[in-house]
């Protein structure tokens, strides 16, 4: 716990830190290492075409804390649908804005995306239709099921710990 709480501490930092390290990074780079993170972790509803309605979509995601803004689509395959990264600006149909800190209480379960969003800690604008789409497809997937153990401990420790401290979340 004294890692969490050190990480918690200095939570600004580490968030400037991985900024620095996300703008060196090649954005081709980027854009297959985010591809392939989702499509592994929405394995089961790329392949029953659970993502069909992002066809022709963009899905814009914001985390302005990290000056991180990618896109995201679906493309048909022919084992089901792939889904597709962007790091150049897209024109998007939706827009989700967030702040790392948000993200990381929805990814360790301890906050879902509705009450995020009436915290006005989850911003929705665009196609609120499509939106709510992604938000209710999202809201259906057990992100502890499918992350690694202790990836999830850890993520659900830092959570926690951010939630204690006034002014992270």
């Amino acid at each position: 716990m004294r890692v969490i709480t050190k990480v918690v501490d200095h939570w600004q930092q580490l968030t400037t830190g991985l900024n620095s390290i996300l703008h060196v990074m090649p954005k081709p780079l980027l854009e297959q290492l985010f591809g392939a993170a989702l499509n592994r972790l929405f394995n089961p509803e790329c392949q029953h075409q659970q993502f069909a309605f992002l066809h022709q979509h963009w899905v814009q995601i914001q985390v302005p804390d990290l000056s991180l803004t990618f896109a995201v689509t679906a493309k048909p395959t022919a084992t089901g649908t792939s889904l597709r990264v962007s790091m150049r600006p897209q024109r998007a149909t939706v827009t989700m804005r967030s702040n790392s800190a948000a993200l990381l209480l929805l990814i360790s379960g301890d906050c879902d995306p509705d009450t995020l969003f009436f915290r006005r800690k989850l911003l929705i604008t665009g196609d609120t239709e499509l939106g709510l789409a992604v938000k209710n497809l999202l809201d259906t997937v057990e992100l502890d099921e499918r992350l690694p153990g202790p990836l999830v401990q850890a993520t659900k420790s830092l959570a926690k710990a951010l939630q204690s401290q006034p002014g992270q979340h």
